[in-house]
């Protein structure tokens, strides 16, 4: 049999079948790519190996992977000594020197783990041989055992076929839970904003598309979002590829406090502003909100991030500000197609991981005559809207000198902004008007009786203000 310069043996006097060349690239594909171990996880597992010692190499890395550490030659023989491994440290390294790195390891993982099934298939096989030649074993054990090591294999091979009723099991002990839920409480991660929080707030495996124009508070509203959710407890990565974390921890401090974020940041401040400014930080817990120095404006750096991060701290969400300033690797996409990229790995990665993802965009330029944003709007790509499941988009008419459409038309447009839940996938679609003030970048709820409902003699009053949700937070609550 061709041998195609790879240790591949197919006889039954050499054993059952493996390409320890392939395991070869596929260990310094894990060892040099940071992306690697993310693309593979799915795939390989320690018996796609042959060798012992390969094997135990992989358990090493895996072992780095799932801490939420960095692969490397340093983390994984520094995994191998800790658990008393028979493999040498000079080892590993002969495998990376030695070995071409693929550029692309996932087709050689599904290659190593079809090979293991073959070898699972030989083994069943030998021992069918040997125990049929064996008046010892009665013919019926002989059988079942053989049926049964091929079944196994099989089962493996459709362990992610699921039907109905399995999918029914899960929506019946998710009403239970919801019966159970104590008054007050949401089954998804809280926004602060009672429209969205009583229909399920931020829900696991959705991609969330925050829209707005220049200007509008698309970081603002987001970062408004991510400060309520880590408020209950929840902890949130966040990705921004225009501010660095002091710039975001500064605008955090300043919606708390209400000291503005210039002065925080550049202003000379008395010892009791300084004060204020520590206890409106009092109210959240800072651990809970992670930005990853590593990554940087690349989709597989922020993906990777996020699943070590997922892994090592168990977020519950993540932020990515924003989708046009992400870069993919594939240099022959055009800008429509990278974006749609970007969408569809996001909504997969949040669906993987049961997390919600945050991805705000900017919106093209639209009517000049009504500035009100439209889903069409969604920059360089109309795929973002197939992938979201929510579309927020924002619009402040004040910006504009205009007012607000009807039924709205007789609110006030100072300090307030329209929320349009554009697309709804999961809670359904509607507007509300919230507080924003501007010297903090603070969007906050209002009151169905703030002033800036006076003139609104509608009947929807208080469903502008999302007052039919207990726990409101009334304008006298805000921490400033």
């Amino acid at each position: 049999m061709e041998q195609n310069n790879r240790d591949t043996i197919q006889t039954e006097n050499n054993g059952p079948i493996r390409d320890l060349e392939c395991e070869k690239v596929v260990i310094a594909s894990l060892l040099t790519s940071e992306y690697a171990m993310s693309e593979c996880e799915s795939v390989l597992d320690s018996d796609c190996f042959y060798d012992l010692h390969h094997q135990e190499i992989y358990k090493a890395i895996r072992s780095v992977y799932d801490s939420g550490e960095a692969v490397s030659l340093i983390t994984v023989n520094a995994a191998l000594a800790k658990d008393g491994s028979s493999v040498a440290s000079n080892e590993v390294f002969t495998i990376l020197k030695d070995t071409m790195v693929d550029l692309d390891p996932y087709h050689l993982a599904v290659r190593l783990k079809e090979l293991s099934y073959r070898r699972r298939l030989w083994e069943t096989g030998m021992k069918l041989m040997t125990e049929s030649c064996m008046e010892m074993y009665p013919v019926d054990e002989i059988h079942n055992d053989a049926k049964k090591g091929i079944d196994s294999l099989f089962d493996d091979l459709t362990n992610q076929v699921t039907t109905l009723a399995d999918a029914y099991k899960e929506v019946q002990t998710q009403m239970l839970l919801n019966r159970d839920r104590e008054p007050g409480t949401i089954s998804g991660t809280p926004t602060g904003f009672p429209w969205i929080d009583n229909n399920g707030g931020l829900s696991g495996t959705d991609l969330i598309v925050i829209g707005a124009d220049t200007s509008q508070g698309k970081t603002s509203f987001a970062t408004s979002v991510i400060v309520n959710a880590i408020k209950s407890g929840e902890k949130i990565a966040f990705y921004s590829m225009e501010m660095t974390p002091k710039q975001l921890a500064a605008r955090i401090a300043s919606m708390q406090s209400g000291v503005m974020s210039k002065a925080i940041l550049n202003g000379q401040m008395e010892l009791n502003e300084i004060y204020r400014v520590d206890a409106g930080m009092d109210h959240i817990n800072l651990n809970n909100l992670f930005f990853d120095g590593r990554s940087t404006a690349s989709l597989d750096s922020i993906i990777t991030s996020i699943r070590q991060l997922k892994k090592k701290h168990d977020i519950k969400g993540a932020c990515v500000d924003y989708l046009q300033l992400v870069g993919v690797s594939d240099s022959k996409l055009n800008r429509e197609q990278a974006v749609a990229k970007i969408a569809r790995d996001l909504k997969n990665l949040a669906k993987e991981l049961d997390i919600w993802i945050i991805a705000i965009s900017q919106l093209a330029r639209g009517d000049k005559g009504n500035p009100k944003p439209l889903m069409s709007m969604l920059r360089d790509s109309g795929q973002i809207e197939q992938a979201a499941d929510t579309i927020i988009l924002l619009y402040r008419p004040e910006v504009y000198g205009r007012s607000y459409p009807a039924p709205y038309d007789n609110v006030s447009t100072s300090g307030t902004c329209l929320v349009d839940i554009a697309k709804g996938r999961n809670i359904g679609t509607g507007d509300f008007i919230c507080g924003f003030r501007r010297e903090n970048t603070l969007f906050y709820p209002l009151s169905p009786t703030d002033p800036v409902f006076s003139g609104n003699e509608t009947s929807s009053g208080s469903e502008i203000a999302g007052s039919k949700v207990s726990g409101r937070m009334e304008l006298e609550d805000l921490p400033f």
